[in-house]
């Protein structure tokens, strides 16, 4: 059987703290408008010559405090 080592607990605590990290930034992402700047949305179908199907809404920006 081959040898096992413990890993260490700062590199632990590091992952720990990543997972963490990109958890809340994938919130935040989800809670703001797609885009930064007001644009319009758009639908685009595989009938179009789309390789998939894709939809937007109508982004209004971001605010100044979401900048």
């Amino acid at each position: 059987m081959a040898e096992t080592f413990d890993f260490p607990r700062d590199l632990v605590a590091a992952q720990l703290e990543l997972h963490r990290v990109r958890s809340e930034l994938s919130a935040l992402y989800r809670r703001l408008p797609w885009s930064v700047v007001p644009l319009p949305g758009w639908t685009q179908t595989k009938d179009g010559g789309r390789y998939f199907e894709s939809k937007r809404p109508d982004s209004p920006g971001w605010t100044a405090e979401e900048k």
